[in-house]
């Protein structure tokens, strides 16, 4: 179920900057200064040897994999056993060099002592912070079991506690509807059935299904598997192929089940880790200059609306969650309420609102809206986790209920503050089905460098005020 988070480049860099840190000290211990370290090459060679040496074991060994099927203890022992293969390799490298009598005992025994204490205690943390970020309900994955009523106890049992630290169970389908067949207290674990699962799958916060059949109908799991990868679900099937070559899938473990992946776009954890610790950065940024902007903003906003300054609504996240987004109010107080009178001028074609000239907006409304200032509140959320700096716009409760089933698939990465389409063109685009062309061209080819590129594009047309209304 997903690319194991543990096997990540991101262990390889805590080890990388462990070496480096215990030859830091090293040298600092054997010369009681760090002035000549990037000028001694006789030293620099030791650093070089390692870094190639170790880059060699995690190549040919498997000390980045099954970090969190490892127990502390032996993990200590493993990174005591890299170290050993480091000190043994970079010595006999040394000694063919003919170099390995110019350096001090005591600079080796350091290095050593110093790596094996950094690594175990980062790559310790680093399980620690793995266990405690995904421990969290909102970061993980949650996922549905989708099988029959003889199956389901059987398949219950061996998935409970096999399963990976990330995914969170919420319910069981019955693709036969068989309830009766299902062990009485695990019925309630039974959330839908053939008939409904794509209104309960649709309307909820569901970001993978787990399907294990026995002589059920190819053809019916063949659609069922397209359906609920058009809505942007991530499909994982027990171990059965049936005959399908399209889209994106991979042989993965699925706790004690080899299953096959589908989806439109495998995300690598890793990417995701770096995109969230983007998100972290910008919001911190963020909020200072929110709170230097409420210091402004805030009595223009109530002096021409009494009210709250800050507009919170519920709007739907990463695969249905639903939160509480944030905003600098720029409406009168009962603009939801006459939202309703206006529909009729709404000038997209789809499932969102836009009028050019609303009238519910105020007239500081309109010029936090000209320089989305009002956005800034939503730093919070990205800080909370809700939302991220790119992405797709959140829709409303009523705009998600209203999704086809390829509509919801622009839901599978978390909403941003900006996004693909804002910067194509922002409040011009009057084409809902255009918005999910955008988002869904901006989920297929996702990257780092993509996200940068858009950020860079949402301040110069924000600089502009160029499609905002």
């Amino acid at each position: 179920m997903g690319k194991k988070y543990e096997s990540t480049p991101g262990l390889l860099a805590l080890d990388l900057v462990s070496l480096v840190l215990s030859y830091v000290i090293g040298y600092y211990i054997r010369f009681h200064t760090l002035g000549g370290i990037l000028e001694e090459q006789l030293y620099r060679i030791v650093i070089a040897c390692l870094l190639l040496i170790y880059l060699c074991v995690a190549l040919l060994t498997d000390c980045l994999e099954k970090l969190m099927e490892r127990s502390y203890g032996k993990e200590i022992l493993l990174v005591f056993q890299i170290n050993c293969i480091l000190a043994v390799a970079l010595a006999l490298i040394l000694y063919f060099l003919h170099i390995a009598g110019d350096y001090s005992r005591m600079f080796y025994g350091v290095i050593f002592v110093s790596n094996v204490t950094l690594m175990a205690l980062l790559r310790c943390l680093y399980k620690k912070i793995l266990w405690k970020y995904y421990s969290v309900e909102k970061f993980a994955k949650r996922f549905l079991i989708l099988t029959t009523g003889e199956l389901a106890g059987r398949v219950y049992n061996e998935l409970t506690g096999s399963v990976p630290a990330d995914y969170s169970l919420v319910g069981m389908v019955l693709l036969d509807g068989r309830k009766k067949a299902v062990p009485s207290k695990l019925r309630k674990m039974v959330v839908a059935d053939r008939t409904c699962m794509y209104d309960y799958i649709r309307t909820g916060a569901i970001d993978e299904v787990f399907i294990s059949v026995n002589d059920y109908p190819v053809r019916e799991i063949e659609d069922i598997i397209l359906t609920l990868q058009h809505m942007g679900i991530v499909v994982n099937v027990n171990i059965q192929t049936f005959g399908l070559k399209t889209r994106e899938k991979a042989l993965r473990e699925f706790g004690t089940h080899s299953v096959l992946t589908y989806s439109t776009n495998m995300f690598d954890n890793t990417s995701l880790f770096l995109k969230r610790g983007m998100d972290i950065i910008g919001s911190l940024f963020g909020l200072f200059f929110t709170a230097i902007l409420m210091v402004i903003i805030g009595p223009m906003i109530y002096l021409e609306s009494p009210g709250p300054v800050i507009f919170s609504q519920i709007r739907i996240g990463k695969n249905g969650r639903r939160f509480k987004i944030y905003k600098f109010r720029s409406m009168y107080m009962d603009a939801e309420e006459r939202k309703k009178e206006l529909m009729e001028q709404n000038e997209m074609q789809g499932q969102m609102f836009k009028m050019t000239n609303d009238p519910r907006i105020t007239k500081v409304g309109a010029f936090i809206r000209r320089t989305s200032i009002d956005e800034f509140p939503q730093f919070f959320n990205v800080f909370k986790g809700d939302m991220s700096l790119v992405g797709t716009r959140p829709p409303t409760e009523d705009e998600f209920l209203h999704y086809t089933n390829e509509q919801k698939r622009r839901l599978s990465l978390k909403p941003g503050i900006t996004g693909l389409w804002q910067v194509s063109g922002r409040s011009d685009i009057t084409d809902f089905d255009e918005v999910v062309k955008l988002d869904l061209q901006y989920i297929d080819n996702w990257s780092m460098w993509q996200d940068i590129k858009i950020i860079g594009k949402t301040i110069w047309t924000v600089a502009r005020a160029s499609g905002a209304h």
